[in-house]
Order: structure tokens, then C-alpha cells, then sequence
């Protein structure tokens, strides 16, 4: 494989007693050597390695620039090196981030190719041989060593994977980058650190290549036709086949280049969402191609040609995502040209290899491996709409990037919870550790890894996050289980009212065990958010079951204390919706009273979607003994359900069939006086509510279910009032919310 990683170790364990003491009680004979004329990031390879000897020994090791023949040298970088010691290695025999350490037992090479390599090979001195970890901005392990002895040691290393970027708020501060080893493009690494791996600009580059703020007005036509109209919008398309739309473009990457020679690649790429262009031109390629991957490359092969004729080192890069995804049938990707396949909204809960889920991308990627000469990643290992709430996922991260590595991937991005401001989503530093150890090498045991960050990073309360994690994934094993990266807390199965009482019992004991550590208290404190935010989320939403009224005070606080403390300020990824902070607050402190208990009735067929506006029997007259047809003919009567985990009436766990497809609910609510009432409906899909037999709310329309969609003010009288709630079901959830505001 070309980016397998290596490594070649004839003699290593320190301690061996062939080898010299580097250091002893707090002395030692030898120097740290640099040639005066280094890079800045091989200046700065000699300064980390100085400072961890000292972190670990207690010793500072001074750092020269010129070498007698006889002393006793750590030599950084190859120039100055001695040819004994070289033994025919050439800097122009590394490529970039590959290093050696290389030892005779007296003296010390540690060398590597490009701005990063010799770096690295520090960096994986003081990891390998001397034990030190970076595991968090504030966790640094550095195991104290009053001896450290320098045996023989051949060891050639270069990472699996060419890029490597982790999408982590914690994995952007550059320190924590450069002990693990990232080269992420979003923010890259300084260069003084050795800099990072460049894509410009980094994604969904069509509105860059040909602004629509600039030419929709005058040349509508260069846009994306969609159902035969031409639609303005920021996430357009373009129109592929329109040759000033190419001539535009084309002309824009060669700016980019131009404006950007740091870059190792250039995006050239749709917009995100939908919208592909449907005019004849780009049809009849992707008609005949299978896929609108056809138009697509065929576009972005024809800048690539042009661009390689000038730059034949320059490499463009674009998108297999969404509609893309699917290769095109006789269309090869030119020579300069990277797929980046996106494995996005498949099973979060298990491996690649370990879910049929995964087929449909599995075969997808085969199909490109066949065709492209470089593959890089793009994967998603987050709930968008919920960083704060448990997710997981840990078997994906774990067992992908080596399924991915061993399919000759060139490059990862692992698209996480990067919360602004300070980072803090649900085991961010963890999941972004792991990760770092398996893009720079596949082959490492990443259970392993995970049992070494909790132990190291949560100390006395380790057992217990163990624990804690090994329950939640207990709870997603079965291959029937399956969530995606926009879960709704009450759409997954293992946040149920029992599972969440165990994890809160099991931080109860991590907490106790933190106590008289301030700093431990607080990481544990982190690690238990999820927690808090699911009960509070579930008592938002009527859950009684997992946060009574009286508690609910105590746990709000608790957790708005943990919010300001870690300087969290969104709960996912859009703003405008999931990513409010503060309106989810607010609707917990608000708490409306919400209606779980129902008579319901279903499923009905709705396979032509008009059912909502069909009169049927049961908006006739309420009888629990009657007995209606329902879907497939199939006998069915009114059921009584009570649910206290959730206000959240789901028709989709009640009834089979539940496509295409409505049912009702049907309860009273008996008032001592007469008076008007105001109640919120929330609906996945549409919705006809019934109040003393009247319509008083009518809403055909396709949308996910949240609480106060629709709000309604109802006279309502004297003694018993019958509600009537109708919903209809088009495409996944089904079910309702009703609250009676306060």
C-alpha cells in the first residue's frame, strides 16, 4: 500500500545494557545538535526534544550548532549528521512527514523528509520510547525517568494516511495538533510547527468558481435547472455543460493557484444539498452515466486537463457526495484528480464491515476504487443536532480508518462535534485522540487507545467512565439498531428511562471518586453533560419518567453550571435550530404540560396522501368497542397508551405498517368551569386536531415533529371535552406532540 505504515526496530527497549545513558541522575555527556541553517520546524523539533528530557529527566540538555568529532550528539535533522551515523540515507529519500530514528548505541539521528518529518520524528522519540502522551489541551503525560538510556534503534515511520484532520474544536489548538500529529486544512498548523496539508478553498466550491451574487442576474444560465426553472438561492448548483460556466471557472483555479502555492490540492465541487442540473445537456450525461457524478466529472476533468498542461503537479480534488456518490458508468477520473467520497448518513452504530447498512457505500467505493487513482475520506462521526447528547458511535471511528487504510486511502477528514468557542461536545477530546493515533497509524489496537485516555485522562473515576461506556454501547449492539448523524434524542432506542438512570448512577460514583481534584472534577464533570442534557431534554418534551418536576431545578442548575464553567455556547451544528443554547433552556424552564396519555387507533391506508382531508368512521364518533378495517384489511379497535418518557405520541413504534399510512388519537380533558385554552401541536407529517367536534387546526404538510409547531386557542366548556388529533404519515417518523401551555 502506498502510505502503509512502517516500522523497523532491530534493538529499542531503553534499559538495554549495550546501550549508553543519555541521561543519569540528572547529568549527562551528550548535546542536542542543529545546524545553524534549519528550518523553523526542525528549530523547533530541537526545542520540544530539550524540553520533554527535561519534563521527563530533569535534566536540560543543551542545544549547539557546531560538533566536534568526539562528542557525544542527539543530531536533529540530517545536515551535520555524520556519515557513520547517516549511513547512506538521503533527505531526498523521504517523502514529507516520514522520519528515522536511528541509533549505534552512542549517538542519536532523528531526521525526516518535507517541513514535518524531522518533527515527527521527535515527537515520535518522545511517544514511543520515553511514554509521552498528549491526550488533551491540559492532560500531558510525561512519566518521570531519572535514567534514560540510548540503545540501538532502526525505526522508519511514515503515516498511513497522507491528510489527516480531525473536526474537533480541542483539535485545532496547534500545540495539541502537532504532539498528534494532524495536518488539518480548515486551521492549519503554523508553519514555525511544520505547517499542514492544504485544500483551497476546503469544500463546496461551486458559488466560489462562478458567484451567483455576481452573475444570476445577467446569466441565469449558468445555474442549475431544476424541475425546467433556474432558482437563485446560496447552496445552487451549477450548470455543468455550459461552456462560459467552465471558461469562468477554470480561470478561477488558476487564481487560486496562483494566490495560494502553499495549497496541496484545489476543490473544485458542488454546493451542498440537492439540486443537480436537469438541463438536456447535463441529463443526457448523467442519463448515461447512471449518476450525475457523470456531469460532474466531466466537468472537473476538463479543468483538470487544462490546469495539468500548466501545472502537472497540481492536484484538483472534488466530491463523491449525496447525488454524487454513485460512480459514473464509462467516466474515469483524470490522472490529477482526487474522488472524496463521503460516507455520510449511513448506520452510526456499527463498523463498516459489521452492518448491511453500509453495503450500498461499500460497493460504492469498490466501483471508484476500480476508476480513481486517489481516494480521499470525508466521514461524519457526530449528531449534528445534538452535540450534547450521548452518541455511541465508538465502533465506527474504531474499525473504519483501518477498513478505509487498507483500501489505500489517501486522506481522512473525521468530521466531529466542533462546538464553537471552546470545544466541550460529548467525548470531543477522546473521540479526537483516538482518531489522531489511527490516521498516523491504522494498525493500532484502538480499544486499546480508549482504555488508555480514560485511564490517564479521568484518573480514580476511570472504572466508572469505562463503564458508562461500555453500557451505552451495550445498548446499540444488535444488528436491528441503527442511528444516524441528525438523531433526535427520542428517536434512538438507548436512551431509554433505564439506561439513562444507570449512566447517571454510574457519574454519581465518578463524581465521588473526582472529589478533592478540582481539575479531575471538572473533566468529569464534562463527561457527564450528556446525561444532564438528555433528562433535561426528555422533561422539555414531557418525560417525566426521567427528571420529575421537583428534581428538575436542581438538574438545571448542575448543568448551567457545567455550561459556564466549559464556556459552551451551541448544542449542534445550525444555529437557527438545534445549535440555540439558550432557547433550549428556555423551553426547559418553560415545561409545558404535555398529553401522553391517548386512545389510539391505526394504522389506516393514505397510499394516495390524500387520506388527512377523507372523512373516515372514526371522526364520527368516539367508541372504544367498535371495530374498524384498517390497512390490508386488517380488524383493528382503539388502544389505550400511556407513555411518561416522552410527550411524544409515536405512532411509528405503535403501528405496522407505518408507511403511507395515518391514525388517530383521542382523548378528553374535563374542566370544572368554562374557559378558553391555548394548546401547542408538533406533527411528523400532517396534522387535523378536533376540539367538542370541531376542526380547529388543519395543516397538510411534510416536516419532523417538535413541540408548539402550531399553536391554538380553543374556547373550551363546562365538564368534558373530547379531542381528536388526526396525523398522516408520508416518509420515516410518525407521531405527535400536544402540550397545554402554562
Amino acid at each position: 500500500m502506498k502510505y502503509l505504515f512502517l516500522t523497523i526496530i532491530t534493538a529499542f527497549l531503553l534499559g538495554c545494557s549495550s546501550g549508553s545513558k543519555l541521561i543519569s541522575d540528572n547529568k549527562s555527556d551528550y548535546k542536542i545538535f542543529i545546524s545553524k541553517g534549519a528550518s523553523k520546524p526542525e528549530h523547533t523539533a530541537a526545542a520540544e526534544l530539550q524540553k520533554y528530557l527535561e519534563k521527563v529527566s530533569g535534566y536540560k540538555m543543551e542545544i549547539i550548532h557546531e560538533a566536534g568529532s568526539e562528542a557525544k550528539l542527539i543530531y536533529i535533522g540530517f545536515t551535520g549528521a555524520p556519515e557513520k551515523l547517516l549511513n547512506g540515507l538521503k533527505p531526498e529519500d523521504f517523502v514529507n512527514e516520514e522520519y528515522i530514528i536511528r541509533s549505534d548505541g552512542q549517538q542519536l539521528l532523528i531526521a525526516g523528509g518535507g517541513a514535518r518529518g524531522t518533527l515527527y520524528g521527535v515527537i515520535g522519540y518522545l511517544s514511543d520510547y520515553l511514554n509521552c502522551r498528549w491526550y488533551t489541551r491540559e492532560v500531558v503525560k510525561t512519566p518521570v525517568q531519572k535514567t534514560i538510556t540510548l540503545s540501538k534503534i532502526e525505526d522508519r515511520q511514515k503515516p498511513t494516511f497522507v491528510y489527516r484532520e480531525a473536526w474537533y474544536k480541542e483539535a485545532y489548538d496547534p500545540g495539541w495538533a502537532m504532539h498528534n500529529r494532524l495536518n488539518p486544512s480548515i486551521k492549519p498548523v503554523p508553519d514555525s510547527l511544520g505547517g499542514s496539508y492544504i485544500t483551497y478553498p476546503f469544500a463546496h466550491t461551486a458559488m466560489q468558481l462562478v458567484p451567483s451574487e455576481k452573475y444570476f442576474a445577467t446569466h441565469p444560465e449558468y445555474f442549475a435547472e431544476v424541475k425546467g426553472k433556474q432558482l437563485p438561492g446560496k447552496h445552487i448548483q451549477l450548470c455543468l455543460t455550459n461552456p462560459d460556466v467552465l471558461k469562468i471557472a477554470t480561470t478561477q483555479v488558476f487564481n487560486w493557484i496562483k494566490e495560494h502555492p502553499e495549497a496541496n490540492v484545489f476543490s473544485v465541487d458542488q454546493s451542498d444539498g440537492e439540486g443537480n442540473c436537469e438541463c438536456v445537456h447535463c441529463k443526457a450525461i448523467d442519463d448515461r452515466e447512471g449518476s450525475p457524478s457523470g456531469s460532474l466529472l466531466t466537468f472537473v476533468n476538463q479543468i483538470a486537463d487544462t490546469v495539468g498542461k500548466v501545472h502537472p503537479e497540481i492536484k484538483i480534488q472534488t466530491f463523491a457526495y449525496a447525488y454524487t456518490e454513485v460512480p459514473p458508468k464509462t467516466i474515469r477520473p483524470a490522472d490529477n484528480v482526487t474522488i472524496r467520497l463521503c460516507h455520510y448518513n449511513y448506520c452510526s452504530a456499527h463498523a463498516m464491515d459489521g452492518c448491511l447498512n453500509h453495503k450500498p457505500f461499500r460497493d460504492r467505493f469498490e466501483a471508484w476504487k476500480k476508476i480513481a487513482k486517489r481516494i480521499s475520506i470525508w466521514d461524519y462521526y457526530t449528531d449534528f443536532a445534538h452535540y450534547l447528547m450521548p452518541y455511541p458511535n465508538f465502533e465506527s471511528f474504531k474499525n473504519d480508518i483501518k477498513w478505509y487504510a487498507d483500501r489505500g486511502v489517501e486522506g481522512v477528514f473525521a468530521q466531529g462535534n466542533n462546538v464553537p468557542v471552546d470545544g466541550g461536545g460529548e467525548f470531543s477530546e477522546l473521540r479526537a485522540w483516538v482518531i489522531a493515533q489511527l490516521l498516523w497509524n491504522a494498525q493500532e489496537d484502538p480499544q486499546a487507545l480508549v482504555d488508555e485516555f480514560v485511564t490517564n485522562v479521568y484518573g480514580k473515576a476511570a472504572p466508572y467512565i469505562s463503564r458508562y461506556i461500555q453500557h451505552m454501547h451495550d445498548q446499540v449492539k444488535t444488528d436491528s439498531v441503527h442511528f444516524s448523524i441528525w438523531s433526535q434524542p427520542n428517536e434512538v432506542n438507548y436512551l431509554g428511562v433505564k439506561s439513562i438512570q444507570t449512566a447517571d448512577s454510574l457519574f454519581s460514583l465518578a463524581l465521588t471518586a473526582s472529589e478533592g481534584d478540582t481539575a479531575l472534577s471538572k473533566r468529569v464533570e464534562l463527561a457527564y453533560l450528556p446525561v444532564l442534557y438528555t433528562r433535561l431534554y426528555f422533561y422539555s418534551v414531557g418525560g417525566t419518567a426521567y427528571l420529575s418536576e421537583e428534581k428538575m431545578p436542581e438538574v438545571f442548575q448542575q448543568f448551567n453550571k457545567i455550561i459556564d464553567r466549559h464556556r459552551i455556547s451551541a448544542i449542534g451544528d445550525m444555529e437557527e435550530t438545534y445549535g440555540n443554547l439558550g432557547k433550549f433552556m428556555e423551553k426547559v424552564k418553560r415545561a409545558d404540560k404535555f398529553y401522553s396519555d391517548w386512545w389510539v387507533l391505526g394504522p389506516f391506508d393514505n397510499v394516495d396522501g390524500k387520506g388527512p382531508a377523507k372523512a373516515l368512521d372514526p371522526e364520527k364518533r368516539f367508541d372504544s368497542a367498535i371495530e374498524y378495517t384498517g390497512t390490508g384489511g386488517s380488524k383493528i379497535k382503539w388502544q389505550k397508551k400511556t407513555d411518561a418518557s416522552s410527550g411524544y405520541v409515536d405512532f411509528y413504534k405503535i403501528f405496522t405498517p407505518n408507511e403511507n399510512v395515518l391514525a388517530y388519537a383521542y382523548r378528553t380533558i374535563t374542566l370544572p368551569e368554562a374557559r378558553s385554552m391555548q394548546f401547542g401541536v408538533g406533527s411528523n407529517d400532517g396534522v387535523r386536531v378536533w376540539v367538542n367536534g370541531k376542526l380547529v387546526l388543519d395543516r397538510q404538510l411534510s416536516r419532523k415533529a417538535e413541540p408548539n409547531q402550531d399553536m391554538i386557542t380553543v374556547p373550551m366548556k363546562k365538564g368534558e371535552n373530547p379531542i381528536l388529533v388526526k396525523v398522516d404519515q408520508l416518509k420515516r417518523g410518525w407521531g405527535f406532540y400536544f402540550t397545554e401551555r402554562k
